[in-house]
């Protein structure tokens, strides 16, 4: 759910140069064992210029999209055996981003402190120094913006540079296609710039009559010649604004997120932009009858799936609620973005599929090819114990005969944190916030943010407090709707619910996870005894839940339904407090959620509820004791 977040809103001997050779290493101070650290030449490219570009001008923002587009994929194919490319182009919360990383791997954590840096001054000089990692280039058609989509996946799947044609001097297809002479290996365009892809006739090189729409044959194009023959890897697909960006570029400059795009084209997945919904035309594609995306979508959605032979699957990105697909969009459309986000998450469901959802906003994230490579340990205990029974009754919150108080017991579910660009922005500055550590925190970090940003879980879980704990967020190790998983109206497909528990499993296992923070149900029904008999096996400490009305124990897991706090502190301890007034004979729970607040925020929250009278203030709980008091209040050993 993201109420919140919508409104936060290439010559062999040069290629030995990069080679990677790892050594062991010795721990870090004050860090886990590492397995391996590389000893390697990095080069690194200084992209943050491009951020201050005005794009008011369409040229600057041509030029942005342009060469973030042709640095991604470079950068994917440079990091697809080994971290050899590094940018520097993400910031937030007052932190360098991409900086403070590439920092602390050279510095305290230790993998990259033997490691030689050359900065590349150039786009020009990347291409050169990089060559032999591509084969050449994959020119799309800006008029037809899903090309860009195409181009990316046809960058990873065919090693090229995806770039957009422009013959205009100094632009990016002529340094690349005319001062370079790259081969072009692949037209999405006409060699006269006119659109391959037209909507009329036949989809190009096939025999299928066109949809009536450019922008889904280009899709059903991209289908038949990376699923179906196939070529794309199974099981990851990548879900980003295509170059209708460059249409409406304003705002923050990066939520192009085309610096995202370098895992996926390491990782040869499918890169697609299309709208969910059956009821109206997408509005960059107003003239194609309502329902026609949304059946090209599904196609796309039993291909992916068929692909991955129906194990699950990574779809990195999120709605891109500013631009498409919502009442937000230009012209706005009839769905607001958390009805189109459930939606998306819906029918994704139905396929096995889970997000990772880059959700704008903070959406931008760099560098994830070269992260991946990140050596982790097997495992990652918590930092800290579950609390004993016993101490809660030394606290208080037990009775002589064993019985929960009758006050409100508060949890803090911090989230959200089920996309790696939010974790990777939020952690430099929240766990270097001085407050954190007086109050104790939920972290809800989903486990399988390591595949994009390994490196930060490792960091949250090496300087933890003695109040910070780790716990999974929406749906675990992923975003789902786990009742999509077993209801699949739109998919006709058998039920996913055991390949989801098996992922979960063994993601949790691998950071000693045992909560689920937010079992989000969104809109394909709310869970059932038989989806919280899944959450057990791997999640038995407890589970917030969606639209449950009290708290539970559903044959031994203790549910309790999240409940939004609103962002202004003092309001959020109003809604508390009065909350805590109105507790009875019985105990009370709160599952607290907020969104991106600093532990600063949460520290003026305890104060003002500290300020209560001791009879009714609400007492702030880890995860593990939160639901472990409603286990024994609603009578489980």
């Amino acid at each position: 759910m993201r109420t919140t977040r919508l409104l936060h809103h290439p010559h062999a001997a040069r290629a030995l140069v990069f080679m990677l050779a790892f050594v062991l290493s010795p721990l870090p101070p004050g860090g886990h064992l590492l397995a391996a650290t590389a000893r390697q030449e990095v080069l690194t490219f200084d992209a943050r210029p491009l951020n201050r570009v005005d794009l008011s001008h369409p040229a600057e923002a041509a030029r942005l999209w342009d060469t973030m587009h042709c640095l991604a994929a470079l950068q994917g194919l440079a990091n697809r055996a080994a971290p050899r490319f590094y940018l520097f182009y993400c910031d937030a919360y007052g932190v360098d981003t991409d900086q403070f990383w590439f920092d602390w791997l050279r510095g305290e954590d230790g993998w990259l402190r033997s490691s030689a840096t050359r900065p590349v001054a150039s786009l020009e000089e990347a291409v050169r120094l990089l060559r032999p990692v591509f084969k050449g280039l994959v020119v799309y058609d800006g008029a037809v913006p899903a090309t860009a989509c195409a181009a990316s996946t046809a960058a990873g799947c065919e090693d090229l540079l995806p770039v957009r044609f422009d013959p205009t001097p100094g632009s990016v297809y002529d340094l690349l296609a005319r001062r370079l002479e790259i081969p072009v290996r692949l037209w999405l365009v006409n060699p006269d710039g006119t659109p391959r892809f037209t909507g009329r006739g036949v989809i190009p090189d096939s025999k299928e009559p066109t949809t009536g729409s450019a922008k889904l044959d280009v899709c059903r194009w991209a289908i038949a010649r990376y699923l179906r023959e196939p070529r794309c890897a199974p099981g990851v697909a990548a879900y980003y604004v295509d170059a209708f960006w460059l249409q409406h570029p304003g705002g923050n400059p990066s939520l192009h997120t085309l610096c995202n795009h370098d895992y996926f084209i390491a990782r040869r997945a499918f890169f697609f932009d299309l709208g969910p919904w059956g009821d109206e035309p997408a509005n960059d594609d107003p003239g194609t009858p309502a329902g026609r995306e949304r059946g090209v979508f599904l196609s796309l959605l039993r291909a992916l799936y068929d692909r991955a032979d129906g194990g699950l699957v990574q779809v990195g990105g999120f709605v891109p609620w500013p631009f498409k697909y919502t009442s937000h969009s230009q012209p706005p459309g009839r769905h607001d973005g958390v009805a189109t986000e459930w939606e998306f998450a819906r029918l994704i469901s139905q396929f096995n599929g889970y997000m990772e959802a880059d959700a704008a906003g903070h959406s931008a994230m760099a560098n994830a090819s070269f992260f991946r490579f990140y050596p982790l340990a097997e495992r990652y205990p918590q930092p800290n114990p579950k609390p004993a029974r016993a101490e809660w009754a030394r606290r208080g919150w037990l009775d002589a005969d064993g019985k929960v108080a009758p006050r409100l017991f508060v949890g803090h579910y911090v989230g959200d944190y089920d996309a790696p660009s939010w974790l990777y922005k939020a952690v430099p500055s929240f766990f270097r916030d001085p407050e954190r550590g007086k109050v104790p925190l939920g972290w809800a970090f989903d486990p399988s943010l390591a595949d994009r940003a390994p490196q930060v879980l490792a960091y949250a879980y090496r300087h933890a407090s003695t109040n910070d704990f780790f716990i999974a967020g929406d749906s675990g190790a992923g975003y789902l709707n786990p009742r999509a998983l077993t209801v699949r109206p739109d998919s006709g497909l058998p039920s996913g619910l055991a390949a989801w528990t098996e992922h979960c499993r063994t993601q949790y296992a691998r950071w000693d996870m045992t909560i689920t923070g937010f079992i989000l149900d969104g809109s394909a029904g709310a869970s059932t005894a038989r989806e919280f008999a899944a959450y057990r096996s791997f999640s038995p400490d407890g589970a917030g839940t969606h639209y449950e009305e009290h708290p539970a124990v559903h044959d031994g897991l203790a549910t309790c339904r999240e409940t939004d706090l609103p962002d202004d502190v003092r309001a959020a301890a109003r809604v508390l407090i009065d909350r805590a007034r109105h507790i009875g004979a019985a105990p009370g729970f709160f599952w607290a959620r907020s969104i991106l607040r600093t532990p600063r925020w949460y520290a003026e929250l305890a104060e003002l509820l500290a300020a209560e009278p001791v009879a009714t203030r609400p007492i702030v709980v880890d995860p593990y004791s939160f639901f472990g008091l409603i286990g024994v209040a609603k009578g489980t050993p």
